[in-house]
């Protein structure tokens, strides 16, 4: 069951704290509208270098204004929306690969930031509650929310939200596992 962590470093873990589940979120989630972004900017790049392109057909309903005027602005204009959805692109890759979820036998981690980074965790003890949400297309995509209600000795409660997990059902069982095992008191 514990296995050797690939994300969090070992020096966040305690002498005897054993890896249960590590993961990054879905890349889905991130990388749709990203991935959107590089075509519209694959196709403004395109319009840009359309001129320095080698007996290349003239474009329909563009060929026009890029003949024009104002063709040079029109082709830095592209080339501008290139830039920002090529950093869009990278902004959202960073987002995605800075994130880590993880369990361990003693406690939930979750790991935010590239230069900066934020740590969350929490004892299994004091979680009280796991909620998984999927809708119909979290379902069909492979993945979900799970959320982890939390109550501590003075009565203060929380909450963490895990977004984009893969095989949250799965996930939630591992955890379950853990808890009932480490947490619950043996008899």
């Amino acid at each position: 069951m514990a296995k050797k962590a690939k994300h969090i470093t070992r020096s966040m873990l305690s002498s005897d704290e054993r890896m249960v589940y590590e993961s990054r979120p879905s890349a889905i989630i991130y990388m749709i509208s990203a991935s959107v972004a590089i075509v519209i900017g694959l196709l403004a790049l395109l319009v840009y270098l359309w001129r320095y392109i080698p007996d290349a057909p003239d474009l329909p309903y563009i060929q026009e204004y890029l003949d024009g005027e104002y063709g040079q602005y029109i082709e830095w204009v592209a080339l501008g929306i290139f830039v920002l959805c090529f950093l869009y692109f990278i902004v959202k890759w960073f987002k995605w690969g800075s994130t880590v979820y993880a369990v361990t036998d003693e406690r939930i981690i979750t790991q935010k930031g590239i230069l900066n980074k934020t740590y969350e965790d929490i004892p299994l003890g004091m979680v009280t509650n796991m909620n998984v949400s999927q809708s119909i297309g979290k379902r069909m995509l492979g993945y979900g929310t799970i959320n982890f209600a939390t109550q501590s000795m003075q009565g203060r409660t929380g909450t963490i939200k895990w977004e984009a997990v893969p095989d949250p059902l799965k996930v939630r069982s591992k955890i379950q596992e853990v808890m009932d095992t480490r947490v619950k008191p043996k008899l």
